[in-house]
């Protein structure tokens, strides 16, 4: 239980952890805690949630690597303050846009598995307690730069074979277009510093920023997959261009695949 302004918030099953991190993800949100303000310290807010401090610092780090915090050496954490938001449209194939580059595509496979129940990677995809989540890390690599790590889960349900399959021959994207139908996709993009597994894989130091694209993907209500792709910032871009109108709402979109993003060559 966390207390919040005097009243208590409960998550049955949720680990403190993320509690914590909900809550100060919401106070960013709505400018409670505006663009760089100083976070305060780890066992103020220890004393806050009645929490150790250990959680207190994991929820912290998770949130710095998602690009909401910043940590700045002897002077403290702050917060980076609102994100731009666009519309990102159709992305396509690695594979294909290497190939296509006249690049040479090849994946390397660094884990394929059925996440157990109580992992806290499972709650990424949100499938009840009756369900199953598979995880698939890859590493894509053009010309044996690596440019893609590619993080996926996947309703098991709705795609049964996927743990089945050799995503060194097909990939995760090619294989889900023909096993699986969405009818909703949602988009965010961001820059953060990725962690210390990611960074060696990458082949990054620790002061590149990447940029991150987190994609879900639902059919009716039914969660299909959540994929959140890593991307060396100095060697990808993402671009979307459409018609200006001068109505309120969604532009209509002018992209195709191909020019919805460009590698740094």
């Amino acid at each position: 239980m966390i207390p919040i302004g005097g009243n208590v918030v409960s998550q049955p099953g949720q680990p403190l952890y993320e509690q914590i991190k909900s809550v100060i993800e919401k106070r960013i949100q709505q400018q409670e805690w505006p663009a760089d303000f100083q976070v305060p310290g780890e066992e103020t807010l220890a004393e806050e949630f009645g929490a150790s401090r250990l959680t207190v610092r994991r929820a912290l780090r998770e949130l710095q690597t998602e690009g909401m915090l910043v940590r700045v050496q002897g002077r403290g954490t702050f917060v980076i303050g609102p994100r731009m938001q666009c519309a990102i449209f159709n992305l396509q194939d690695v594979s294909e846009e290497i190939e296509e580059g006249g690049g040479v595509h090849l994946s390397k496979v660094i884990s394929l598995e059925t996440l157990p129940s109580d992992n806290s990677l499972a709650n990424l995809l949100p499938v009840g307690p009756d369900g199953s989540v598979y995880h698939s890390r890859l590493l894509h690599l053009e010309d044996g730069t690596p440019i893609q790590l590619e993080d996926r889960f996947v309703n098991a349900a709705l795609a049964p074979d996927y743990i089945k399959q050799d995503f060194t021959r097909i990939t995760p994207h090619a294989y889900l277009l023909g096993a699986t139908e969405v009818t909703f996709v949602d988009n965010t993009i961001r820059a953060i510093r990725p962690d210390e597994e990611a960074r060696a894989l990458l082949q990054v130091d620790a002061n590149q920023p990447c940029l991150l694209l987190d994609r879900r993907t639902w059919y009716g209500d039914i969660p299909v997959t959540r994929s959140r792709f890593l991307y060396p910032g100095d060697r990808y871009r993402l671009r979307s261009s459409h018609e200006a109108s001068a109505t309120q709402g969604a532009p209509r979109p002018a992209v195709t695949p191909s020019n919805a993003s460009r590698r740094i060559r």
